[in-house]
């Protein structure tokens, strides 16, 4: 027995070196599992079966890809078309978020207005999903940007997450400038419920500006919410507060949460409950916690540019497990109406209901689907799919 344990735990340090020296001695990242590559083969297969619904056919789909696989004259391209649309004025009334610079601020301001009734909820994947499609037209339409909006496979360098492109010098830069006094940990207090919700923000590695790439000292306007006390007279963030744009990234959030191994628990879930808390628990909230700082506040996190990949990320996860079973699992739903059944401060006496798929929602300028109309991906006015 003592051989056997002996050889059994020399296979196991074998194994456990071999896995190391292919992470650290290949720059392409960790490989994916061939759990998940055959639940991604499968939704490829599924996705592709649905094409000639709507218009959305092999001709025109839209592919979205991990920003590790972009050439980079396309990465060039998406970072020059989101400057673009900081360039470009905001149309939002300004009675209503008077702060609103440009059209970056206009997208923020949306994610604001909705935050309580857009997150641990029901509409938060479909949402999202037209949030964040909404976006890749925007930078198309009224930049010339010709792609999609990638997404940011953190599984993929989860135990380095600073070798991803995503933070390179000629993408979004990395981290924040070190403050001594100013990195955390945080106690934050959630505006907008009728009952006090606080959150604790852990201690990061940076605080300050962006010190690196095209987003270094980028100026940002609207918020921060993340405070310990709700602002009496900013409860919102609607109001203009030029800063440059923070990080405050938190490793631990990376290498113990969002790994392969729980990419293929999230995507191989049974079922729509399941599903949603590992994706809420092991990777919405730690993407946002890694980033920290702004890309962490609840309202006005579409100020960090990574949001878009990082919900394009969050969006392609949902797809996979979508596209197991599109019959069953395409308008299949979770959660209450509001930030955790919480009621809201406007309407207190309002008691928790779950969703329901003829929910409408709201994101912005009149546009009001059903949450039915968010879920969807080659149909109901979108289609693409992840490679």
């Amino acid at each position: 027995m003592r051989v056997l344990t002996l050889i059994s735990t020399g296979l196991s340090l074998i194994v456990q070196l071999a896995l190391s020296a292919s992470y650290h001695g290949n720059i392409s990242g960790i490989p994916k599992p061939a759990d998940f590559r055959k639940l991604e083969k499968q939704y490829k297969t599924n996705i592709r079966a649905t094409l000639g619904i709507d218009g959305c056919t092999n001709k025109t789909i839209r592919i979205r890809k991990s920003w590790d696989d972009l050439d980079a004259a396309t990465r060039d391209d998406y970072v020059r078309a989101v400057k673009c649309m900081a360039s470009k004025p905001a149309i939002v009334d300004k009675t209503l978020a008077p702060g609103a610079v440009n059209r970056l601020d206009d997208f923020t301001y949306i994610h604001i207005n909705q935050t309580n009734t857009i997150h641990i909820s029901g509409s938060f994947l479909p949402w999202h999903r037209t949030f964040v499609w909404q976006m890749e037209d925007a930078l198309r339409n009224e930049c010339g940007y010709r792609g999609t909006i990638p997404y940011w496979d953190q599984a993929r360098f989860s135990q380095d997450p600073l070798k991803s492109k995503v933070f390179s010098n000629n993408s979004f830069g990395g981290d924040g400038e070190y403050l001594p006094n100013d990195h955390g940990p945080y106690n934050i207090t959630i505006p907008g419920l009728v009952a006090n919700l606080t959150v604790v923000r852990p201690a990061g590695t940076g605080g300050g500006c962006v010190k690196d790439g095209p987003f270094a000292d980028f100026q940002i306007s609207l918020g921060p919410t993340d405070r310990e006390f709700v602002s009496l007279d900013n409860k919102y963030g609607y109001k203009a507060n030029p800063r440059c744009l923070k990080r405050n990234l938190d490793e631990p959030s990376s290498r113990d949460f969002m790994t392969r191994e729980n990419a293929v628990g999230i995507v191989g879930a049974p079922d729509m409950e399941t599903f949603y808390w590992n994706l809420e628990n092991n990777w919405h909230l730690k993407s946002h916690q890694f980033l920290g700082k702004d890309g962490v506040d609840l309202f006005t996190s579409p100020n960090d540019p990574i949001f878009y990949l990082l919900h394009s990320q969050i969006d392609r996860l949902w797809a996979i497990w979508q596209g197991q079973n599109l019959d069953h699992r395409t308008f299949a739903i979770y959660g209450n109406r509001t930030f955790f059944g919480i009621p809201l401060d406007t309407a207190p006496n309002v008691p928790p209901a779950n969703a329901t798929i003829e929910d409408v929602m709201d994101l912005g300028y009149g546009y009001k689907p059903q949450i039915k109309d968010g879920m969807p991906m080659t149909y109901a006015g979108r289609c693409y799919m992840y490679e």
